[in-house]
């Protein structure tokens, strides 16, 4: 499960750096960094998840 965290945590900053750089292009494509944003934020809801898990399995010992 840990690695399964970190894999999602560099997939979510490599996004972040893919949207940082589509931002700063002189005519941004708004929708493929819409279509990022919303592949991120998949990812923070199944870190969320996983990090839940394992503060409740961390409490319950």
């Amino acid at each position: 499960m840990y690695n399964r965290l970190k894999s999602l945590r560099s997939q979510h900053n490599t996004l972040d750096s893919l949207i940082r750089r589509e931002e700063l292009h002189p005519y941004p494509d708004s929708q493929h960094i819409r279509s990022l944003k919303k592949f991120k934020l998949r990812l923070r809801d199944e870190i969320s998840k996983i990090e839940d898990k394992l503060n409740a399995n961390q409490l319950a010992y």
